[in-house]
């Protein structure tokens, strides 16, 4: 299955959106990379759709990373975005606090999370300032989380689903997110409309986006223009060029190495094993990266 992100407008540009697709991407953070329960697993998948869908809705040049920490058996998730369609993703979880809890709580936040943060950064270089929005951990999925944001932050309206399938049947993971946001009357190339008009057409696009089931968000064999077609034929459906999306880490030895190099000797000297060597573990990707303590001697 291809992964991609999918941009859309309907009512003229009154309302736009973005389609999700996850397969492939999936299967490499989650099985080949962590080989999470599947209850983490899950919860990790919903994040990774919710960052990417998110991070779509945004004109930036960088990294988008949707973080989540808290509390519970479930401490800390994070995904990152590339604008390149990079994506890459991890947790950390208590193995013995998960005990009990069923694949069919994955959703739950209360119960996986427990208190804490959602936290949403964009990261466009070292000469730009930094954006990040936080939002508490308040609603019963990370979905809900999200539109809370979004509604607090006073920001576009905003209404998102999320759906994720674990591995089944020989069938690798899969998730998807649809999200669309009523654009304001000023935007560029935005319809002119009246007020009544424009507050009927994003009721509709909301109901519209309520009625989509799971089975059709990750139904294989249906398209994401397919299932857009089924949601807003009738409404002026303009669907653009899709981007494709891949599991890539931008760890490398020598960014480690460079760190690394930063560092105090007496440092170094500790970190160092047996043999003299520094080996860094990369909490994205599990790539072990092995420096020696003369070639940073050298550096």
């Amino acid at each position: 299955m291809t992964d991609q992100v999918l941009s859309f407008s309907v009512g003229a540009g009154a309302v736009r959106g973005r389609m999700v697709r996850l397969g492939t991407a999936l299967d490499t953070i989650l099985d080949e990379q962590h080989a999470y329960p599947q209850v983490v697993g899950a919860l990790l998948a919903e994040t990774t759709a919710l960052a990417v869908v998110l991070a779509a809705s945004l004109k930036f040049d960088g990294i988008f990373t949707l973080q989540a920490q808290g509390k519970g058996p479930v401490s800390l998730l994070v995904a990152d975005v590339t604008s390149a369609g990079h994506i890459r993703a991890h947790a950390r979880f208590d193995a013995d606090k998960l005990a009990g809890i069923r694949l069919a709580d994955h959703g739950s936040v209360p119960r996986l999370l427990g208190e804490g943060y959602l936290a949403f950064t964009v990261d466009q270089g070292p000469d730009t300032e930094r954006y990040q929005g936080i939002v508490e951990l308040s609603g019963e999925t990370l979905e809900d989380c999200a539109r809370t944001y979004f509604k607090q932050s006073e920001q576009l309206d905003t209404a998102v689903e999320v759906a994720v399938r674990p591995p089944a049947d020989g069938a690798g993971w899969m998730a998807s997110a649809l999200m669309i946001q009523r654009m304001p009357a000023d935007a560029a190339n935005a319809p002119i409309l009246t007020s009544e008009d424009a507050e009927e057409g994003w009721r509709r696009a909301q109901i519209m986006l309520s009625s989509i089931k799971a089975s059709e968000l990750l139904d294989p064999e249906l398209p994401p223009e397919q299932v857009l077609y089924r949601l807003y034929h009738a409404e002026q459906l303009q669907v653009f060029a899709p981007k494709p999306l891949e599991a890539r880490c931008r760890c490398s030895r020598e960014r480690v190495k460079t760190t690394l190099t930063s560092l105090p000797e007496s440092d170094l000297d500790s970190l160092a094993d047996d043999q003299g060597r520094i080996i860094v573990t990369c909490e994205f990707c599990r790539t072990d990266h092995a420096i020696g303590l003369e070639e940073l001697r050298e550096a």
